[in-house]
């Protein structure tokens, strides 16, 4: 009885811990040019299938085609479920620098599709990172 019971905590335990599942993709990388500064842009970031309780994480890269460093100053999500890890130092010109979107799938169902959108200093509209995934 005693094993039994020490059984299932473990089981219920290792049910409640989030898995991080890493999305396997080409390198990605996405230009910033003094056009998409100005005028914003935006970039799909696809987990696939995910089952409830995994963590999806990408990785894609920022090149900096602009004659001036680019600063990431801010970052606002459309719900808890998303993230965003960087390095706030600046990318200077012609730098590539590594982002990483995680995406919490724990209490999602279906089709997602979440927005996390990037500030740069000096920019006048934010670039927008959507990230989507089939959580069964």
């Amino acid at each position: 009885m005693f094993r039994a019971a020490i059984l299932v905590c473990f089981l219920l335990a290792a049910a409640c811990t989030s898995r991080r599942v890493p999305v396997v993709s080409p390198r990605r990388t996405v230009v910033l040019t003094d056009s998409v500064l100005r005028c914003g842009g935006s970039d799909t970031v696809r987990f696939g299938r995910l089952h409830s309780g995994e963590v999806g994480v990408s990785r894609l890269w920022f090149e900096n085609r602009t004659s001036r460093p680019v600063v990431i100053v801010s970052v606002t999500r459309s719900c808890g479920c998303t993230s965003l890890s960087y390095d706030a130092a600046p990318i200077r010109s012609g730098e590539v620098r590594a982002v990483e979107v995680s995406f919490d799938s724990r209490g999602e169902f279906g089709w997602q599709f979440k927005r996390v959108d990037l500030f740069f200093a000096g920019s006048a509209q934010p670039f927008r990172l959507f990230a989507e995934a089939d959580v069964e």
